[in-house]
């Protein structure tokens, strides 16, 4: 699923704010607001946004928050670097499920439309081993349509998206193949089976789950105990050979 991440991506750094808004019919701009009311961003909250992409979540962030983002994709990193926003210190090219910091690190960790892309236990245990004990985790990702609308909702995932890829691929757009695979994917995604379950197995309190619009996408907060045992130590111990450590380039603001 990685590989098909970087497939997805990897020709869009150019177009991916307009290729959002359009797939998304402008909500994910409401899923993000949603985001930012949930992480509860102060100014001197050191935060990790985890698939950052071109920075469009920290467009919508508070100016004086501190933000390290972390992505599959080189392009899309470069694309986020030149908007220069202020509120970003770096950026790292990165798997997030083999993360280069310390423990407790960041008070916020925010993370949009990555999990499905991922192993939903390692990627957990990683967002709660960085987090300081009460820090808060916030992410969103795309569901099996569901609810009262899924009807409307299924139809725009399964019929509207592969319409529009083949439009695309018509006129030989990049993003002809992220149209064309996307509800594929969505509709083979399980990620957020068992996910509070997770979430509690990994450390995390306070766990919630919340439909956003429309029933494609699902939207969970939660919050790091202030006590929490040792997380997998031999997967942190691995972070610190060079093999590893050579997977990462930083891109300092």
């Amino acid at each position: 699923m990685k590989n098909e991440a970087l497939r997805i991506f990897g020709g869009l750094s150019g177009s991916y704010d307009a290729v959002l808004d359009c797939a998304t019919l402008f909500q994910d701009r409401r899923w993000k607001e949603w985001a930012m009311e949930s992480a509860k961003i102060e100014s001197t909250s050191e935060v990790l946004d985890v698939g950052c992409g071109t920075c469009v979540l920290e467009e919508r962030m508070k100016r004086d928050a501190r933000v390290v983002g972390v992505d599959l994709v080189e392009p899309m990193l470069r694309r986020g670097q030149r908007k220069g926003l202020r509120n970003v210190r770096s950026l790292l090219l990165s798997d997030g499920e083999f993360l280069p910091f310390k423990d407790a690190s960041f008070d916020v960790v925010v993370s949009c439309y990555v999990v499905k892309y991922c192993n939903a236990e390692s990627l957990v245990s990683e967002f709660a081993r960085v987090l300081r004990p009460g820090g808060r985790l916030v992410l969103y990702d795309f569901v099996r349509p569901r609810g009262p609308l899924r009807p409307f909702s299924a139809a725009y995932v399964y019929a509207g998206l592969r319409l529009a890829g083949m439009l695309f691929r018509a006129i030989g757009a990049h993003s002809a193949y992220t149209f064309s695979e996307l509800p594929l994917i969505i509709a083979h995604t399980r990620w957020e089976e068992e996910f509070i379950t997770l979430l509690a197995g990994c450390g995390f309190t306070s766990a919630e789950g919340r439909l956003l619009s429309g029933g494609v996408t699902l939207g969970f907060c939660a919050e790091r105990a202030q006590v929490v045992g040792s997380l997998r130590r031999g997967r942190l111990e691995s972070l610190s050979s060079p093999l590893h450590q050579a997977r990462f380039v930083a891109f300092v603001l």
